[in-house]
């Protein structure tokens, strides 16, 4: 039976407890003792000469005894407990520490309630007394000389329990779990038969008993009220640890939620902050009560959220004390009782988890990129020196030298290694888009526009690097700002008037040659002189043909491996061939030609046979392909005997980009309809390259 603080519940243990024992003769043993130089002789005189009948084996009236006052006599009998004498058992001082560390919940809990239960209990030469579940002794206030016990400190650590000291009410609680009391020969050892006792149990949110509390008085003290406040204070106890227990779960959430949760009263003032929000604000002390403007003034102030709606994920910028400014998202609720609860996380924060869902990452390492060339070597060198700082890079080569890994590897060596690595291509994506790519967008500033407006490329990259591939195609207007960007580190999105701190470090890359695209206005000559700081130029595979058989063993174990054939190289002649070809697709034609091969190839050795039509021709001594270096084709080249240089030019767009014109003709500089032109004029089929 669990104990309760109602009205009710007391009267049920009054009726469960007591009712029972004055339905015998004694109607008035409760009265008596609470009764001061009241005389029960005869009442004593036969719980005492039952208890003797008891001791020595005998049947004893039932009528007499309280049932669990008799069930404790058993316990206490079958455990060896004395039935005269003062035991005492205490644990050892190491032994007492770990007992108190362990309860240390129970302790603080129990301690200022047993300090209000002892104030209200008069006469005040009581003893209260908490145990642990094993009845160890772990506090005790009042008295307890009177009781030959010593001092409250030195009853600290007292093993009690019904095989030490028989029955007694905190012997019974324990056992039974549930409230009782025990006055004077009632007790088990006759030692104890001027006392009375009550006793009451404490559950852990768990409902497992994890102690009882007891109260002792002189036998003829003991008063109904008494019995009552002993077991309201250990339900009391009961209650304060579940809530104790709730609130710290309440705690370790919000500390764990990773975001700030902030909760305000109707006058903005601070309520509750959670760790994260303290962190987030800067906060060192305790500010309750102050308002949230003294740590964070919103600088959108028509953003800053309205007490009586509800919202979500919204944006808003913040100035900190320490002169700071605080990019977020907030949700907000109306509390029922007044007030409002808000939700932030950092807009870097969230830019970063976003990033790391798509895989926004770079995973390549200066270790990947293969080759011992010298022009390799020191595209490399020189490369390492550009990852020890964050200047704005510019990588040049033509399509397919592997632009993209030198960016990564250069990235994954620098000091942001740790942040976003985000990648765009700025000939991909449609002019009109561009800027909002780049630098995000508010709220209904084109049609179809997110309601909450979107972030852009830089500010998904801040702390980390940008790569901003084929930065040829970028048209003007983004250019321009796009040099603001690299001059101030601030971007201002699409539609919006307010600028933001972004730290960005930009790697450009084109195949196109952007001293001739200044020249000619179509890039910008002032964002041109800025990406223009540190050059790394990345060799074709014709000018390094040392690598070539490099990568070529690397593509073929890698596709081994895929594959699960058993294939062992290259022969002498194959690799010839490799080598001498010109590879206008550079190492991603190399790869794409090597993986075909293994499919087709039956090993382990691969062969001239194996290779493609093109690369078994005996003359290996084509023109270069169209690379950076580009200018487009015209009539005049024609009429100059250039014919042939023109096939050769187109042959190697389309096979490069497999019959696509729209790309070949974009390699070229062309436009499609002159592209389709140059085809008819040399008779060449779509459908060849688009097969091969």
């Amino acid at each position: 039976m669990h104990v309760s603080t109602s009205k009710g519940d007391r009267r049920r243990y009054e009726e469960e407890l007591i009712a029972p024992f004055e339905k015998t003769n004694m109607e008035n043993f409760y009265d008596g003792f609470s009764s001061p130089g009241a005389s029960h002789a005869t009442l004593w005189k036969k719980i005492h000469e039952a208890r003797t009948s008891f001791h020595l084996g005998k049947e004893v009236d039932p009528s007499l005894i309280r049932p669990h006052v008799l069930r404790s006599w058993n316990r206490s009998r079958l455990g060896n407990a004395p039935i005269s004498g003062l035991p005492s058992v205490h644990l050892s001082n190491t032994e007492m520490q770990r007992i108190l560390q362990k309860n240390d919940f129970l302790l603080s809990t129990a301690k200022p309630i047993m300090e209000e239960l002892l104030n209200n209990i008069h006469p005040t030469n009581n003893c209260v007394i908490l145990t642990e579940a094993q009845g160890i002794y772990l506090h005790t206030l009042g008295d307890g000389l009177e009781f030959g016990r010593g001092t409250a400190d030195s009853l600290q650590g007292l093993v009690s329990g019904e095989a030490i000291e028989g029955t007694t009410a905190m012997g019974i609680c324990r056992v039974e779990k549930q409230a009782t009391c025990i006055l004077g020969c009632e007790h088990y050892n006759s030692y104890f038969d001027s006392w009375s006792c009550s006793a009451a149990p404490i559950f852990d949110h768990k409902n497992e008993l994890v102690g009882t509390l007891s109260m002792t008085m002189k036998r003829n003290s003991f008063n109904h009220h008494a019995f009552g406040l002993v077991i309201s204070a250990a339900k009391a106890v009961t209650e304060q640890m579940l809530l104790k227990q709730l609130l710290q779960e309440t705690r370790t959430i919000m500390d764990i939620l990773g975001e700030a949760v902030v909760v305000l009263d109707n006058f903005g003032c601070i309520r509750m902050m959670n760790s994260y929000a303290k962190e987030m604000f800067h906060v060192t002390e305790d500010i309750s009560g102050r308002p949230l403007t003294d740590i964070a003034k919103p600088l959108d102030r028509d953003r800053f959220p309205d007490t009586d709606i509800q919202v979500r994920d919204n944006e808003c910028s913040m100035q900190l004390t320490d002169g700071t400014s605080l990019q977020c998202l907030y949700s907000s609720s109306p509390v029922p009782e007044g007030g409002v609860c808000l939700t932030l996380r950092e807009s870097q924060r969230v830019n970063q988890l976003t990033n790391r869902m798509t895989r926004a990452k770079a995973i390549y390492n200066f270790s990947d990129i293969l080759g011992k060339a010298d022009s390799t070597m020191q595209s490399i060198n020189m490369a390492k020196k550009a990852s020890s700082n964050s200047m704005t890079t510019l990588i040049l080569g033509e399509s397919g030298v592997g632009k993209e890994l030198f960016a990564q590897a250069i990235h994954n060596t620098s000091p942001r290694k740790k942040h976003p690595f985000i990648v765009i291509n700025c000939g991909a994506i449609p002019r009109d888009l561009v800027q909002s790519e780049l630098f995000g967008y508010e709220s209904g500033s084109f049609t179809g526009a997110s309601r909450q407006g979107a972030p852009g490329k830089f500010e998904l990259a801040d702390g980390g690097t940008l790569f901003l591939d084929e930065i040829g195609d970028m048209p003007l207007a983004a250019q321009a700002n796009l040099l603001r960007v690299l001059q101030e580190g601030e971007v201002t999105r699409v539609g919006g008037k307010r600028s933001r701190k972004v730290d960005v470090r930009v790697i450009a890359a084109t195949h196109r040659d952007l001293a001739k695209h200044v020249a000619n206005g179509t890039f910008r000559h002032d964002l041109y002189y800025r990406l223009n700081v540190l050059v790394i130029k990345v060799p074709a595979l014709r000018q390094r043909r040392s690598d070539i058989s490099i990568l070529s063993n690397f593509f073929l174990k890698k596709m081994a491996g895929y594959l699960g054939k058993k294939l062992s190289g290259f022969t002498a002649d194959a690799m010839s061939r490799l080598e001498n070809y010109n590879w206008p697709g550079n190492v991603r034609e190399l790869e794409n030609i090597v993986e075909r091969t293994a499919v087709m190839a039956d090993g382990p050795w691969i062969s001239k046979e194996d290779l493609l039509p093109e690369l078994q021709q005996p003359d290996m001594s084509t023109p270069p392909p169209f690379n950076f270096q580009d200018s487009s084709i015209t009539k005049n080249e024609v009429t100059k005997g250039k014919s042939s240089v023109e096939k050769q030019r187109l042959f190697d767009a389309l096979h490069t980009n497999r019959g696509n014109v729209q790309a070949a003709a974009k390699e070229m500089g062309i436009s499609r309809v002159t592209l389709y032109a140059h085809i008819r004029r040399h008779g060449l089929s779509l459908d060849s390259f688009r097969h091969n």
